[in-house]
């Protein structure tokens, strides 16, 4: 395990920040099942929620130099998720 794998969320969202896409890498693979389960309950339809991961994390690689960590990186994960998911719902 390197040290990218093991480094804390936070860490990683500030190296996607300077364009790391190792830390992307790994952030990924360590939420994208939490993500897409709760967009699933969301929006009650698999493809959308599939949808929404890519939208979240892209949003993510975007916008990681705003996350401010006064919240758990988790947190900040699934609140971008719901409003995705929100306006997913309010286009359908």
């Amino acid at each position: 395990m390197n040290a990218t794998q093991s480094a804390p969320d936070e860490v990683l969202i500030a190296r996607i920040a300077g364009g790391d896409r190792l830390a992307m890498q790994v952030l990924y693979a360590r939420h994208h099942v939490r993500v897409y389960r709760f967009a699933l309950r969301l929006v009650r339809n698999e493809a959308v929620a599939e949808d929404l991961i890519s939208d979240v994390f892209l949003d993510v690689w975007r916008q990681a130099g705003k996350f401010e960590g006064r919240s758990a990186a988790t947190t900040w994960l699934l609140a971008i998720t719901r409003f995705k998911a929100l306006s997913a719902m309010r286009r359908r």
